[in-house]
């Protein structure tokens, strides 16, 4: 089939390339600076120091130039652009062409389905970890692969063609429980390394922080539960069995979760380390759609409502980074006052620095 990747970041340009260096025909669409970049030095997709080569991939930075027209769209943006991309999917596709949607974070298939109508939006989530470095290489951290859900029409080909990429691709019969249980292994030491400026293995080694982790999962996880999903296991990453060991006691579950968070994602920084100076997050699609979501079941989830209200007011410029940079007391107390249970007995006046400096 014939593919539109929306988005040539980190995520599109890896799907993109994988597909287009498997023979499939793809177009990329992006702002025209990234087409200008992309057109001078292709893609590089990079593992384990073997590298393939994307020479002179198909740029598009007007859709209704796009001839012939894609069959399957696929949607790689962040999830504050989700909007103005199905806006623009809207004035510009054919009515049955499908949009499978890979963004992170709740409500963008929402979003896509009152835009295009619920029939042509495939949900999706990307479990493999891809590094976006100069010079248009990716690297490939983690090849785990992506899960797509199987309630489509086209859902079996655009599966078939993901794996004839090498992209190790896995249906699934519920696209809430998808998309929610891949929410599950976004939130890993992502809000707190970010607002601590500390890698994930810091943040999961401190016994406090890895509490403030812990009841971040409980939450989300009974929040599931309360609509009624299941938490499944995801290419390459055993949410489901994360979604039950965060209710074990610590003494058998922080040394084994403390070496997955370390390696989880390989060099790749959490996501929200990039959006502190960016001026925008998708931690409300993340955390925030937790809190959200727990509100209107009049349930409880201090411990994601604290992380979201730090890391907004961050990236907004209403704190300074180095309020909190390498400071987990005082996330820890910030986090205790919002009603975070179980952070009592780490001393949030003792200092106990943690994460770069700069």
């Amino acid at each position: 089939m014939r593919y539109l990747v929306y988005g040539a970041g980190a995520v599109g340009g890896y799907l993109g390339a994988s597909l287009s260096l498997a023979g499939l025909p793809v177009t990329f669409y992006d702002r025209p600076e990234v087409a200008e970049s992309l057109g001078r030095k292709g893609l590089m997709l990079e593992r384990a120091g073997v590298a393939r080569r994307l020479p002179a991939p198909a740029v598009a930075t007007d859709m209704a130039r796009v001839l012939p027209p894609p069959e399957v769209v696929i949607l790689a943006v962040k999830a504050y652009d989700c909007a103005a991309a199905a806006e623009a999917l809207r004035q510009a596709l054919p009515p049955d062409v499908p949009v499978v949607c890979v963004l992170n974070g709740i409500g963008n298939e929402a979003m896509l389905a009152a835009a295009l109508g619920s029939g042509r939006v495939i949900a999706a989530s990307l479990t493999s970890a891809i590094q976006r470095l100069e010079g248009g290489v990716l690297r490939i951290e983690k090849a785990r692969g992506i899960g797509l859900h199987a309630g489509h029409p086209l859902s079996a080909s655009v599966c078939a063609d993901l794996g004839a990429a090498g992209l190790k691709p896995r249906l699934y019969r519920d696209a809430d429980s998808l998309k929610w249980s891949k929410l599950l292994t976004n939130l890993v030491a992502n809000a707190s390394s970010a607002i601590l400026d500390a890698s994930a293995e810091e943040v999961f080694r401190h016994r406090g922080l890895y509490r403030l982790e812990v009841e971040a999962l409980r939450e989300t996880v009974r929040v599931m539960r309360s609509l009624g999903l299941r938490p499944v296991n995801l290419p390459g990453v055993p949410a489901g069995l994360l979604a039950a060991a965060v209710f074990l006691p610590d003494i058998l579950t922080h040394p084994v979760l403390r070496r997955a968070a370390a390696s989880g994602r390989g060099e790749k920084r959490p996501s929200f380390a990039y959006d502190i100076g960016r001026g925008r997050s998708e931690v409300g699609w993340l955390n925030g759609a937790v809190v959200a979501h727990a509100a209107r079941l009049t349930m409880a989830a201090p411990a994601n409502g604290v992380l979201t209200e730090l890391l907004t007011a961050l990236v907004e410029g209403r704190r300074e980074p180095d309020s909190l940079r390498g400071q987990p007391v005082r996330l820890l107390a910030e986090a205790a006052r919002a009603g975070v249970p179980g952070l009592e007995g780490y001393n949030p006046d003792a200092p106990s620095p943690i994460g770069s400096k700069r």
